[in-house]
Parts: C-alpha cells; structure tokens; sequence
C-alpha cells in the first residue's frame, strides 16, 4: 500500500506542528503508511502543487483558514483550478467561512475548539479511506516509452486521431495508442464519461459551460458537440445537476 500523503498549511508555527505530530499519532496508531509535509503558507503550497505530478501524490490537504496573503479558502480555490481532485480539510479558529467551504468541495471543516484532538481523528481517518477509494479507481495507460495510473475523477476527457490517443487530465496530457472502442469499454458503467464526437469522449462532471453545440472543459479546451450527440449530453448534464 502506498503512504497517504498529507499537506498541512498553517502560519502559526505550534498549531502547525500539533497537527503534524497528530498525524504521526494517527499513522502509528492506525497502522497506516503516510508521509505529511508542513507549509508555512499559502504561497508555498501552491507553488508546490502547481506542479501536477506533485499535485496529483497528494491526498489530504489540511489549511488554515486565517493565514497572511492568500487565506486557506483563496487557497483552496486555486488548488481547485489547478485541478487538484484530493481532500481538503479545513482547520481554523473561525466557524465563519464554513459556507465557502462548500464552493470548494471540502472534505470537512474543523474548529480549533476543545475537542479538536478527538474530531480531528474521526475526520482524517474518513478522508484517508476515502483517499484509498479514489486511488483503486484508476485508468492504466502505456506509450512505448512510459505508463501512467491516472485517477478516473482526475480525467477531462479523451480525444482519438487514428489510433492515437489523448487523455486529458489534471492539466497534463498523456498520449498512447488505443482505439474509441476500448476507451468506451474502459469506463463502461460510469455514466460521467458520455461521446460528444466520433473522436471525443468527456467527462460530464469537467464541463466548465456548455453553448452552441460547443463544450468547454475546466481546463479551458473548447470541444465540438455533433448535432446527433447534442440531446444526449444536454440530458447526461440534467441528470448530474439533479
């Protein structure tokens, strides 16, 4: 089993250090393989994580809300963009932005009370197995010269020249060689991937806007909807909303 990897971003320095030694209580006492590294601002996490061979290891992100420069939901918001797909727990002395916690898909928002010790614990351990559940649910891919386990949630969408394949995902791009046909059968059953074109295939759940039989994704590609798979997408994208 590889280690769950933990980012925690804190500006103050004990606080930062009582979460880190929680996690080493956590990972002993659980017996569960982890490796945390400590940030002492927003600034420097995102620096780290823009890189999305980085960003893509990562599992667990605990913030601070309260820091200097970006606060912890600015934060939060950017790795978003960045297409980080992971937990975020938010840890902080305010109950006052737990709304905003929503809008960047939080895992759990916590308060440093007096209980934080024992709810921290509860919290972690449901993230670390929900960590676990998203990781079993990727795609392998080969080229000649590299394979890739790509994370099926991290995945945008599929794009086919021939026999050459592009998958698009956490703003990377790997390419190997495959047909639609396998592709389609690789995600058969997950109703978020839907064929948009005879050599497009996207992810429901990535759609960023949709207009005049075009799609954008989140990462900004602009993708063409054929007339015949019009109805189809515009229903596949009701019955997520609902």
């Amino acid at each position: 089993m590889n280690p769950i990897k933990v980012a925690i971003c804190d500006d103050n320095p004990q606080e930062r250090e009582f979460f880190y030694e929680l996690c080493k209580t956590i990972k002993e006492r659980e017996n569960i393989p982890m490796m945390a590294h400590k940030y002492e601002h927003g600034e420097s996490l995102l620096f780290h994580m823009e890189d999305a061979k980085v960003r893509s290891t990562v599992d667990i992100v605990l913030l601070d809300i309260n820091m200097p420069g970006d606060n912890g939901i600015e934060v939060a918001r950017k790795l978003r963009e960045y297409g980080y797909q992971g937990e975020i727990i938010f840890i902080t002395n305010s109950n006052e932005h737990w709304r905003d916690a929503f809008g960047v898909k939080a895992f759990n928002y916590i308060t440093k009370d007096d209980d934080v010790k024992e709810r921290f614990i509860d919290v972690f351990l449901e993230a670390a197995h929900a960590a676990e559940k998203r990781r079993g649910q990727a795609l392998l891919f080969s080229s000649l010269t590299e394979t890739r386990q790509v994370p099926v949630a991290s995945i945008s969408h599929f794009k086919i020249d021939h026999y050459w394949v592009k998958v698009y995902y956490d703003n990377d791009v790997f390419e190997f060689t495959s047909s639609m046909a396998k592709i389609e059968e690789l995600v058969f059953g997950n109703d978020d991937f839907i064929r948009i074109h005879r050599s497009c295939l996207i992810s429901v759940s990535h759609i960023k806007k949709i207009d005049d039989r075009t799609v954008t994704m989140d990462n900004g590609d602009e993708l063409p909807v054929s007339h015949r798979s019009f109805s189809a997408l515009k229903a596949a994208i009701a019955k997520k909303v609902v």
